[in-house]
């Protein structure tokens, strides 16, 4: 065996490596497969019936959708503010719209720091074994079971809780502008003036 050979060997060892123990003497039926009409219905396996003491994931999820309904209700009263801007008195739309994606913003950040919070968190998860010859149980932290962090939605509620900081800051820019404007009948003195 050359030195070349050695080395690649030795490569491809520590990229195969997992960072949890496999127990295979907890290996069977831990897990039921959905039957063929089931998965038709719904295609989506519950994290909670493969993986032990994950209940923080929910809570990451709900806080997300809820950080999502909210920035959409909250751009929603943006648009409506900009087309009657001109129109009418519309200041308090601009300040339920704030408040709507201020609550986004708390619920996209506790999001982001529950699902973080789990990724150091011990767990046991039933995984396909790497022969591919069935269920084998992984202990060990979340993150290193799931590898990193898991989908790119993790990184969507970060991305979308930057950018929603950023849009904060001009709203509340807006809001602090409009507070400095007379009011309509006396900015209609003031030009007669």
């Amino acid at each position: 065996m050359g030195q070349k050979n050695k080395e690649q060997c030795t490569n491809i060892t520590s990229a195969v490596v997992r960072p949890y123990e496999i127990d295979y003497s907890a290996s069977g039926n831990k897990w039921t497969a959905p039957s063929k009409d089931d998965y038709v219905h719904n295609p989506c396996i519950p994290l909670d019936s493969l993986c032990t003491d994950i209940g923080g994931v929910t809570h990451a999820g709900n806080l997300g959708t809820a950080g999502t309904v909210f920035l959409s209700l909250g751009l929603a009263m943006m648009v409506v503010y900009t087309f009657l801007n001109e129109s009418k008195n519309v200041s308090k739309v601009l300040l339920m719209g704030a408040t709507s994606l201020v609550l986004s913003w708390v619920m996209l950040l506790a999001s982001w720091a529950t699902f973080a919070s789990m990724m150091g968190q011990s767990t046991t998860c039933y995984i396909e074994s790497d022969h591919a010859e069935g269920i084998v149980a992984a202990k060990g932290k979340f993150g290193d079971i799931i590898n990193g962090s898991g989908s790119y939605t993790y990184y969507y509620v970060i991305g979308a809780w930057v950018v929603l900081t950023l849009v904060l800051g001009v709203v509340i820019h807006r809001i602090f502008q409009e507070r400095r404007l007379p009011p309509a009948g006396k900015e209609d003195e003031a030009t007669n003036v």
